[in-house]
């Protein structure tokens, strides 16, 4: 009973405790233990370490009572040279999240300043436009992160590979949400943290990936996991906005019907909002500069 309570036994239960606590902690990040339960996520995490340690601890009374000193001996020196280990990747992480934060303006506050549009364009479906298959739209309620993949194997899932790089969402004040680090060459279809409105134009969608519009400038994509957000395609994103307004580079008529060669409607009107979708027509409610009905008509929402 003595063995128990030598100093070799208890470092040894000393270490075994902190070992398995980050083992615990990191297994919760790497299986996404957490994600989707929005403020308990870290609990969850904890939970995990508190669970892992315990168990640990009852292993390490029932060796320490069993085994040879000597080969407790060597056990503390592995786990002395894991909990380095341990500790050098925490650090790492803290420095270069900090780094991120302090090194990056915020992508939220340099687009923020932009007064809100008061139409939505619709969008240009020509071969260069980047026209796409509609939206995405991050989970950032209830994820921390949204990670971005460089070119995915698609028989295995997005938990199956390492990012290339993320977006990471902070939560202010208990309720408003902003981009705490972003990489230097992000530029989402539409950012508006103070509204929490951030999409990104789809090109391509996978059983488990979605390919995605980064920037908008250069037209870069990457994939995302299709799960970690909300996939809008382009006539449920345009039926629920309130009005719309041609693209000034390619403007167009209203009509009667949804054909080319259909009557034009001759109302002077200031807004158009959605009422349906028919392939590539849409009707339209037309409005005064009050919102009132003042007539409908059809209109061609793309080619």
């Amino acid at each position: 009973m003595k063995k128990l309570f030598e100093p070799v036994s208890l470092l040894f239960y000393f270490f075994m405790i902190v070992v398995f606590f980050f083992a615990g902690v990191y297994y919760a990040g790497i299986t996404g233990a957490a994600e989707g339960q929005g403020l308990a996520g870290g609990a969850i995490v904890l939970g995990y370490g508190v669970i892992a340690a315990f168990i640990a601890l009852l292993v390490s009374i029932i060796m320490a009572y069993s085994v040879q000193r000597d080969l407790i001996v060597q056990v503390n020196k592995i786990l002395g040279i894991i909990i380095l280990i341990f500790i050098a990747i925490t650090a790492y992480r803290i420095i270069t999240i900090e780094r991120s934060e302090t090194g990056s303006e915020s992508l939220s506050h340099q687009i923020t300043k932009e007064p809100a549009a008061p139409a939505v364009d619709l969008p240009q479906s020509d071969a260069d436009s980047g026209f796409g298959l509609g939206l995405f739209k991050p989970d950032f309620f209830n994820r921390s992160n949204l990670y971005f993949y460089g070119n995915p194997n698609f028989e295995k899932p997005a938990s199956d590979h390492s990012p290339s790089d993320s977006i990471a969402f902070q939560q202010l004040d208990g309720h408003r949400f902003e981009i705490s680090y972003a990489p230097p060459w992000l530029v989402p279809e539409h950012l508006k943290m103070d509204y929490e409105i951030l999409y990104f134009k789809i090109k391509s969608i996978n059983r488990d990936f979605v390919e995605i519009f980064v920037n908008k400038t250069t037209n870069r994509t990457a994939y995302v996991d299709r799960h970690v957000g909300n996939i809008i395609y382009w006539p449920d994103f345009l039926l629920n906005v309130q009005t719309i307004e041609f693209s000034h580079e390619l403007p167009q008529t209203v009509r009667v019907k949804p054909l080319s060669y259909g009557g034009q409607v001759s109302i002077d009107f200031e807004f158009m909002m959605p009422i349906q979708i028919q392939n590539h027509w849409m009707e339209v409610e037309l409005q005064d500069h009050n919102f009132k009905k003042i007539g409908a008509g059809w209109i061609q929402w793309r080619d």
